[in-house]
């Protein structure tokens, strides 16, 4: 049977002038939330209902302004006013959260304490923005006088000194104890004493007081009828304390939740949850509209699924331990742009895992079934698209899931984000590393970030694959994106419009070194920004990675990119540097580097594209290059390229023939080397073609060499002046030389030989010996 998590007041009707608290919603700046559309008001016995309230209207701007926010309203009838107080507190620290209370706060019966605990699973719902702490201690009484007082604690002590932003206070079940509940008139003065005690602290921190959860049996001689009695007494404190505590109602939230209490007492880890879903609703305020694609984080309570995040860098909330019957619900979804499916991010273990879709109620419209597709286990994701009925309007929606002949502690889904209006013609909404998996898992090609996310492993691309990255970050951490050879072709993969991270030393985007055209990728990047140690490595026979738009790719410990072919397209704009740290290909001191071997190697700058090459200095040795291992560069008619750092810009090794360097007309190609022994240059072999360039200087200040090569290697300039620099800083300029070529050029000194169109300039060459600097410039 399935079961319903009721949710009732504790009274059906409030005393005309009751008491109502006050309504405390936290948020950090420039996060948007709304107070609620119903509030709790006491009767003249301190008994809670709910009533609707009207709310003045809200500047948007108090969002951006870290403080307290006063609104006031009114209720539905306009007899009574409402106050609330909306605190924004800065994201420059995490805000401070004291969760104080007995076991059940502590943890007792929850499995795995540490990650399971409401106040943890309380912080996996609010975010990185918060830190809860959990102060429980088992057997602790909020009563002075009872057995075991909180207030004798270490776990007091240190949540006074902690410094608090928010107190959440659950003290009240041991009270129930026949010995301490002989005191109970002794209650109200020393609740309102431990409330004064925290709003006193420096701090002034947001209070929240808790009716604890249902006690389902007497066990340990805790019993709900002296919880009766007590309830209304947690009211009253609020109400005398008369410094704008809120109250949390953790005794209606788990009325229904019987089967995740196993001693009667004490909720497990999916009762935590319950609880942890109670209070995050209560600080946060009220839950917006929901449509299209939603975070995990966004579904409203649970009925068996624990709030989790993963112990790797990715953060993002994913729901656990989902057994069968269980459900997870959302609230205020609006059907209206919906095309009749609905798209879950899911990791499935087992076959025969059902789905139903149901409006309202956990028992109420079914809209969509559906039998998930197995994904292996629960660390591996997929997406399942849900078929539903034609819904129109805003509705709760229940995700319920079963598995026929399965035992309730066997864990059959973890869920992450809903698609409520999935559209197979719009790209796939990306809001988690696990939604990218699960995409590529089930062979959607078409990607577009909603979110910044972090891996949490390797991940493949089987197909040609568009990944927008919408302006937000895929950081692959120690991990990377890669293709799936088996797939047994080489794909198309197109990634633009935001930015990439990663430490992984084979590249954020990986494919092995391999001679089979059928593997690797062939790449296009558009508009990225890289901050890592190496963003692109695909060293495949034949592949190429282009880069069009703007781009601006730093390296720290590995190059941009390990390719074998590489174009910036027409216009476009990259910007490439390393810190270096070695003398190695790969060690973060070369910026492209085309790697070794005799197939062709290509790097094409197109017209009108700029380059900007900046090699680390870092570490020794000659491996600190702009370009490594390429057969030919190409600067086309109208483009840019510069290259400047400490060692040469430019070497090759281990070629059949000499690599070839050719600018054409109207381009602009200046290369700098500030100390480098070997030269501008440092090569097998290399010629160098200039045709008309704009602008060109060669320069290499070191009074060892200008260019070294093992082989003869050229310079040849063709059209326009001709300025060279010595050693001794003397200069001297040739105007209209048509040719200049110096062939020959070997290790060392070797000035090589000259051939001119100019009888001036070949008379006149010679004598500067040790030329350091070669330009079209004055």
């Amino acid at each position: 049977m399935l079961a319903v998590l009721l949710v009732l007041p504790l009274s059906t009707k409030a005393a005309e002038n009751g008491f109502i608290p006050t309504v405390n919603i936290v948020t950090t700046a420039g996060d948007v939330v709304a107070l609620p559309s119903e509030v709790q008001q006491a009767d003249s016995r301190y008994q809670l209902a709910t009533t609707k309230v009207q709310w003045e209207s809200i500047n948007p701007e108090i969002f951006n302004d870290v403080g307290e926010h006063a609104v006031l309203g009114k209720t539905e009838d306009g007899q009574k006013t409402v106050k609330g107080v909306i605190h924004v507190f800065s994201k420059a620290k995490p805000v401070n959260v004291a969760a104080i209370g007995d076991s059940i706060t502590y943890g007792m019966n929850v499995e795995n304490v540490l990650y399971n605990a409401y106040p943890k699973q309380l912080n996996n719902r609010l975010g990185a923005n918060y830190n809860v702490t959990n102060y429980g201690n088992s057997g602790k009484t909020l009563l002075e006088g009872g057995n075991d007082p909180y207030i004798r604690t270490t776990q007091y002590t240190q949540s006074l000194a902690s410094n608090p932003n928010i107190v959440i206070i659950q003290l009240g079940t041991n009270d129930s104890k026949p010995a301490n509940f002989a005191k109970i008139d002794q209650y109200v003065g020393d609740y309102v004493k431990l409330i004064n005690k925290y709003k006193t602290l420096a701090t002034k921190p947001v209070v929240y007081v808790t009716l604890p959860p249902v006690v389902f049996n007497t066990a340990y001689t805790i019993n709900q009828a002296n919880m009766d009695k007590i309830l209304p007494k947690i009211v009253e404190a609020a109400e005398k304390a008369n410094v704008d505590v809120s109250i949390i109602d953790n005794q209606t939230a788990t009325v229904g939740a019987k089967e995740f209490v196993p001693d009667s007492v004490h909720p497990n880890g999916k009762g935590a949850a319950i609880l942890a879903n109670n209070v995050y609703h209560t600080i946060t305020g009220e839950q917006p509209e929901l449509s299209g694609k939603v975070a995990a984080n966004a579904y409203n309570t649970s009925y068996g699924a624990i709030n989790a995040v993963p112990t790797t860098a990715d953060k993002t909330l994913l729901l656990s331990n989902i057994s069968t019957k269980n459900w997870v619900s959302y609230k205020n979804v609006n059907f209206d742009k919906s095309l009749g499916s609905l798209q879950m991010s899911a990791a499935i273990p087992y076959d025969a895992t059902s789905v139903e879709v149901k409006l309202d109620s956990p028992t109420g419209q079914t809209i969509g079934t559906k039998v998930l597709n197995r994904t292996g286990n629960v660390n591996t994701w997929a997406l399942n698209t849900i078929p539903t009925t034609t819904v129109s309007g805003t509705h709760d929606v229940y995700i319920i899931f079963s598995r026929p002949a399965t035992a309730t502690n066997v864990e059959l889904v973890r869920l992450g984000s809903i698609d409520f209006s999935y559209d197979a013609a719009k790209p796939t909404e990306i809001m988690s590393a696990q939604d990218l998996e699960a995409a590529l898992a089930s062979g959607l090609t078409n990607l577009k970030l909603m979110n910044n996310i972090t891996f949490t492993k390797n991940l493949q691309l089987s197909d040609d694959t568009k990944l927008n990255l919408n302006g937000y970050t895929m950081d692959t951490a120690n991990y990377y994106l890669s293709k799936n050879d088996a797939a047994g072709k080489r794909i198309q993969f197109d990634i633009f419009g935001g930015n990439v991270a990663g430490k992984n030393v084979y590249g954020s985007i990986y494919s092995g070194t391999s001679e089979n055209s059928n593997y690797g990728m062939n790449i296009n990047a558009k508009d990225i920004t890289f901050n890592g140690t190496l963003f692109i490595r695909n060293n495949v026979l034949n592949t190429v990675v282009t880069f069009d738009g703007h781009n601006v790719i730093k390296s720290t410990t590995g190059s941009n990119v390990y390719v074998r072919n590489m174009t910036i397209k027409a216009g476009a704009y990259y910007y490439g540097s390393t810190e270096g740290g070695g003398s190695t290909n790969e060690s973060g001191s070369t910026v492209i580097t085309m790697g070794v071997g005799n197939t062709d190697k290509n790097f094409i700058v197109e017209p009108q594209a700029k380059v900007e090459l900046y090699p680390g200095s870092k570490g020794t040795g000659y491996g600190q290059n702009a370009i490594y291992g390429f057969s030919k560069i190409s600067i086309e008619n109208g483009a840019s390229f510069t290259a400047n750092g400490a060692r040469p810009m430019f070497r090759t090794e281990y070629t059949a023939k000499n690599a070839r360097v050719e600018v054409a007309p109207n381009a602009v190609f200046d290369v700098r080397t500030t100390d480098a022994t070997e030269g501008f240059s440092f090569s097998y072999g290399i010629d160098y073609v200039f045709d008309h360039a704009m602008y060109l200087n060669l320069e290499s200040p070191t009074k060892t060499s200008f260019m070294y090569a093992y082989r003869n290697s050229s310079i040849s300039i063709y059209g326009g002046k001709i300025s060279a620099w010595n050693a001794a800083n003397t200069t001297q300029s040739w105007d209209s030389v048509e040719v200049f070529q110096l062939s020959n050029i070997l290790s060392g000194k070797n000035m090589g030989t000259l051939t001119t169109s100019s009888a001036e300039l070949k008379n006149t060459f010679g004598s500067l010996a040790n030329y350091v600097r070669i330009t079209n410039q004055n």
